[in-house]
Parts: C-alpha cells; sequence; structure tokens
C-alpha cells in the first residue's frame, strides 16, 4: 500500500552580506523544523521547553538535506511559511531578507515510511502540563486516562484532545494508523478523551 504525499525541495536565499554561518540560518530552520531549548536556573533546577516549528505538529519525511515529504495537510503550512515567513518558533515582526525558492511535486509513500514518519511526529508532540512543564502528548494522555473518572480535569481532558485531533485529522493517519500499535493505543485514547464532556 502506498500513500499520497509531496516532495518539496527547498532553498532560503538570504542577503550576500550575511555569512552563511549566521544565526539568521539556524533562525530559519528551527522556524522550520522545532526545536528543544534547554534553560538553567540559579538554584541548580533545568527546565526544557519544546518550540514548535512549521512542521512540528505533522509527520515528515527528510530524504536529503533541504527537502521534505509531508502529507497534503502540511503543505498550506510550510507555503505560507516560505512566502511570509510566519511560524510557531519565532515571532518575527516581518519575514526579513530571506526568501525561499521551491520545487514541489507529488510523491507516492510506502506505507511503511509514512507509518514510521507518524509514529516520530507523535514523539515529538508536547504539551504544556499542569505542573508548567512540556510534557509528550501521548505520555499526557495515557496518565490522564490511568486516573479515576472524578479525578479527570475535563479542561486538560479537551486540551489533550484537540492537540491529539491535529495528528488524526491527517490523511495519512487515517489511513495507516492500524498498521501500528503505538498509533492504534494514539487513536483509542483520543476517542476516550474526545468523549469527555
Amino acid at each position: 500500500m502506498v500513500v499520497k504525499g509531496y516532495f518539496i525541495q527547498y532553498k532560503f536565499i538570504i542577503p550576500s552580506e550575511i555569512k552563511h554561518s549566521s544565526y539568521t540560518y539556524q533562525k530559519l530552520f528551527r522556524a522550520l523544523y522545532g526545536y528543544t531549548q534547554a534553560v538553567f536556573k540559579s538554584n541548580g533546577k533545568s527546565y526544557r521547553y519544546h518550540r514548535r516549528g512549521v512542521l512540528s505538529d505533522v509527520p515528515y519525511l527528510r530524504p536529503g538535506k533541504n527537502c521534505v515529504i509531508t502529507p497534503q495537510g502540511a503543505l498550506t503550512k510550510l507555503l505560507d511559511f516560505f512566502k511570509t515567513g510566519k511560524n510557531p518558533a519565532h515571532l518575527w515582526k516581518w519575514k526579513g531578507d530571506w526568501k525561499a525558492v521551491y520545487y514541489m511535486n507529488e510523491k507516492n509513500i510506502e506505507d511503511r515510511e509514512a507509518t514510521k514518519a507518524l509514529e516520530e511526529s507523535m514523539e515529538r508532540q508536547y504539551v504544556l502540563s499542569a505542573s508548567e512543564s512540556h510534557e509528550n502528548l501521548a505520555s499526557e494522555m495515557s496518565v490522564l486516562l490511568q486516573k479515576q473518572p472524578s479525578g479527570i480535569d475535563k479542561n486538560y481532558a479537551a486540551l489533550l484532545s484537540k492537540e491529539a485531533e491535529k495528528l488524526v485529522s491527517l490523511d495519512w493517519f487515517k489511513q495507516l494508523y492500524s498498521k501500528s500499535e503505538k498509533l492504534s493505543n494514539f487513536y483509542n485514547n483520543y476517542k476516550k478523551l474526545k468523549a469527555m464532556k
């Protein structure tokens, strides 16, 4: 079985006075793929914050440098980023002196590759927990569902359900979740949380 995807090869064009090793390049790739920031406090505690990128919420394959294969649902966000610079990692006031050129084509993806991309995407999903730390979405869903019904925060359950819906609503997920125990468990937990009113 194969699923449909979009192959996008891109190149960032930056003014010649900006060095290739500049922080500008790092910011562009962080804006695209997201990143993890470690913060160390003077009291010895450390915190990890997961900053989302344009592609953080969706499965993707990276077959080579400066290219990515995404499901159709991710295409609009990616092309919007190339045009406007809008992204969740950096709140830029203006796009900056860069542009992106890209080549795009439809591609058939083997189901095992797309399933692996979905599982990796599920592991990249984080939510801000009640303790104000970034926790893995799938883990938080499991932990919440292990509580007694009277101990479940319905607002938090709704938040987790809404975040999970970003993944389960994708065509790849709908076509392939039954081929993976991890994805099936994620989907079952999503349905349980969504049913809580």
